[in-house]
């Protein structure tokens, strides 16, 4: 066999890949301690997280950074939540954080790792308990904040995409004290209505905001609700225990509505292939019976001709015989008839007498003749 041979890149490449594809290395939490802390002029953040036992770099961008509610320094034991990730340049792997806490504050987390990982034992994470969305729904349940951008945002797309639905609204507020009891109540409500999809979200913010999206009572609660439930909290990399055990995850109230419903511009393009597909379907169908029918017509035409040439052949020796038999025709080739006075044929010369009148038919008329004389 060739031997293959590859080059520092390709390893870096590959190791990168290995790492980043591997779910088990996504949004976990880790806890360390901050050493070699260096903040960029960019306001990405560069250090190492270490124990007694083993370190590792980590990286935290600026868009992330930013959001820290505390000045890290060395020293400081902290609860990350980061992704492996790999430098390919440098091939070297390390943590991309995108949040960090005290680790007074990381004792939180760690409750909500611990309750996370207790429903998911009890299988209300389980794939094969989420149900499918129905897209061509009748009505959609939203909670949410009242007069919030995330009700504008869903229903304006709601609207926008699939307008025969009808859109019901269980306002709650979204992060505070009161946020888990009033989401509860507002979700309780919604199970009396006859809702195809829930969607139970807000915009994004920080993890500290969205807090009453991990309340167990809610996620108990959601995990009976009796329609499909869209789970729309937070961007991309903010996770809650609400996102786990909902059918559906989106990472913006937008993209909840785009789940929840089919966009009308869609319909109409079907719509018309299908219109299409059906005008060349039923233009296949006419020519096809016009060609059946234009086949029995001259199957039906020729036969009817050959019937009318037999009859008219048959009319013809029928004439012929009829003529044949029709003494006019014996007259008109010479031949005449003899009759007494009484009109009786005579054919034998006994029958008349001398002196005895007789009439002769010919072809086109009758003689009267005198009998002079019988041989």
């Amino acid at each position: 066999m060739e031997r293959v041979i590859y080059s520092v890149q390709d390893i870096n490449k590959y190791i990168k890949n290995v790492l980043t594809s591997d779910e088990n290395l996504k949004f976990i939490y880790i806890k360390g301690e901050i050493s070699n802390y260096k903040k960029a002029a960019t306001g990405h953040v560069y250090f190492s997280l270490k124990d007694n036992e083993s370190v590792i770099n980590a990286v935290m961008f600026n868009n992330y950074a930013s959001k820290l509610i505390f000045e890290p320094k060395n020293g400081d034991e902290v609860v990350v939540m980061a992704s492996i990730d790999a430098y390919v340049p440098r091939g070297s792997y390390q943590l991309f954080i995108y949040e960090m806490n005290l680790k007074g504050q990381g004792s939180i987390l760690e409750e909500l790792e611990k309750l996370k990982k207790q429903l998911a034992s009890e299988g209300l994470f389980d794939e094969a308990r989420k149900r499918p969305i129905n897209i061509y729904p009748n009505a959609i349940g939203i909670i949410t904040a009242k007069n919030s951008a995330a009700i504008k945002d869903l229903t304006f797309n709601i609207s926008r995409r699939y307008p025969l639905c009808d859109v019901y609204f269980f306002p709650s507020s979204v992060q505070g004290e009161a946020a888990p009891k009033e989401l509860l109540a507002a979700f309780k409500k919604s199970q009396e209505y006859p809702l195809d999809t829930l969607i139970i979200g807000r915009g994004g913010g920080a993890s500290e905001d969205l807090s009453a999206f991990n309340d167990e009572a809610l996620v108990r609660a959601v995990a009976t609700s009796k329609m499909p439930v869209i789970a729309a909290v937070g961007h991309e990399i903010d996770s809650t225990l609400l996102d786990y055990v909902a059918d559906k995850r989106a990472s913006t109230p937008t993209g909840a509505a785009e789940l929840a419903t089919i966009d009308q511009r869609e319909i109409i393009q079907k719509m018309s292939f299908l219109l299409t597909d059906m005008q060349s379907t039923l233009q296949s169908k006419v020519s096809d019976i016009v060609e059946e029918v234009t086949y029995y017509k001259d199957t039906f035409k020729k036969s009817l001709l050959n019937r009318l040439t037999n009859y008219q052949v048959r009319l013809e020796g029928e004439k012929n015989r009829i003529k044949a038999l029709n003494p006019q025709g014996v007259l008109s080739r010479g031949y005449s008839i003899v009759k007494d006075k009484n009109g009786k044929v005579i054919s034998s010369v006994n029958d008349v007498k001398e002196n005895e009148l007789i009439y002769t038919s010919v072809s086109d008329g009758v003689i009267t003749s005198t009998v002079k004389e019988v041989n």
